[in-house]
């Protein structure tokens, strides 16, 4: 795991790797302590960071070991986070909402992680730059899920 200061935030960078989530959390915190982001604020970074990031490791087809760049800007009271990484291109923002089922039956495990991003981020942008997928999205000093 890397880390290095950049000129409006932190940037850490990980291994395509499951056991990364774990180094990935307490790097947020750490980050979102120095900053004094409200508790909701961080607690929406943690789950949207820790989705997209589980989501390249699993799903993306990027190389074992291969690097994802996560930048966190943190900005009055709220933040801005860019994952990047190297996988196939996927555009999150073009999936369709995800219908809520009628019931228990018509319920499918998994394919959450685009839904709470919508959900407990401000904003989601995709962007493929340089062969590289770059996702951001952005925190409000009150997160979506605060105000519900």
């Amino acid at each position: 795991m890397q880390t290095t200061r950049t000129a409006s935030g932190e940037r850490l960078v990980v291994r395509t790797s499951l056991s990364e989530i774990d180094r990935l959390a307490a790097w947020i915190d750490g980050i979102a302590g120095q900053a004094g982001l409200p508790a909701d604020t961080v607690f929406a970074l943690q789950l949207c960071l820790e989705e997209a990031v589980a989501n390249v490791i699993m799903y993306s087809g990027a190389p074992d070991e291969a690097p994802i760049s996560i930048e966190i800007m943190p900005d009055k009271g709220g933040a801005t986070v860019v994952v990047e990484d190297s996988g196939r291109p996927f555009d999150p923002t073009r999936l369709p909402p995800r219908v809520k089922p009628a019931s228990l039956d018509e319920s499918r495990i998994g394919e959450l992680g685009v839904h709470l991003m919508r959900q407990y981020s401000n904003s989601i942008r995709y962007e493929r730059v340089d062969s590289r997928n770059r996702l951001t999205l952005t925190f409000d000093a009150q997160s979506p899920a605060a105000r519900k």
